[in-house]
């Protein structure tokens, strides 16, 4: 009896952890769908400005007229890059996280978009964005911010890269999944820039604040999920004792 009634107590224990996985995934596809659109919506918003950088217009562009007296030289090359490099790796990012799930076999596409991928990342977005990091509008404190970002940016793809490269792709994946996540950073930065503005709480203070918090409040509460979710399987694996 004893046996029975704890094969009933696990049957249902299973029952209510297939139950709780089934919600979990329904939520993380509506939570998708709602970031994607989010997220095209942004970049949309991003691009807007883009008018008024081709040619370069000094006077009237908000960004541009704030970096007039540097706009030049290195300076002018590593805009444009950064501006053209930006929204391509976003878009092949996106691209290669939603087809880079381990439930699903993998395209033969990904492996050719994500050598794309690393290049634009490291030989393109990288440098370009530590020049631009030296000459952020909030002062030192941001120029920090965005100069660690960039490092961050390129010392994920290049552990993306070797964890692929050596077959290890839980790894990979997560690596990407962390350089996907910087790479999104602007859309952030973008998001709540407008909100202090439309609040009327935009300061120096707060441009230095979210030049931080943009990139590292995502990251972090990525790491805190994945921690939560790692525990969360590894009790549902764990064998159970029957008592006879």
């Amino acid at each position: 009896m004893a046996s029975e009634h704890s094969l009933f107590k696990d049957s249902d224990r299973d029952a209510f952890a297939n139950l709780q996985t089934t919600r979990l995934n329904r939520l993380l596809r509506v939570a998708t769908a709602l970031t994607i659109v989010l997220g095209m919506s942004v970049l949309v918003q991003l691009l807007i400005p883009y008018r008024g950088y081709f040619p370069a217009d000094l006077q009237d562009s908000v960004f541009l007229s704030a970096h007039r007296g540097h706009f030049h030289g290195w300076y002018r090359a590593a805009f444009y890059i950064h501006i053209v490099a930006g929204p391509i790796a976003l878009v092949q990012g996106a691209a290669l996280f939603f087809s880079g799930s381990r439930q699903k076999p993998t395209p033969s596409w990904h492996r050719v978009v994500g050598r794309v991928q690393a290049s634009v990342v490291l030989l393109f977005l990288f440098p370009s964005g530590l020049v631009m990091a030296q000459y952020a509008m909030a002062g030192p404190t941001a120029e920090a911010a965005f100069t660690l970002l960039s490092l961050a940016t390129a010392i994920t793809m290049v552990m993306a890269i070797r964890n692929a490269m050596v077959g290890r792709m839980t790894r990979h994946r997560l690596w990407a999944t962390r350089c996907f996540l910087l790479l999104c950073s602007p859309l952030l930065l973008r998001v709540v820039v407008g909100l202090t503005i439309v609040t009327g709480t935009e300061t120096d203070f707060a441009h230095r604040l979210i030049a931080w918090t943009s990139w590292l409040v995502p990251w972090f509460l990525f790491e805190v999920g994945r921690k939560r979710h790692d525990v969360a399987r590894s009790q549902t694996k764990t064998p159970r004792l029957h008592t006879a």
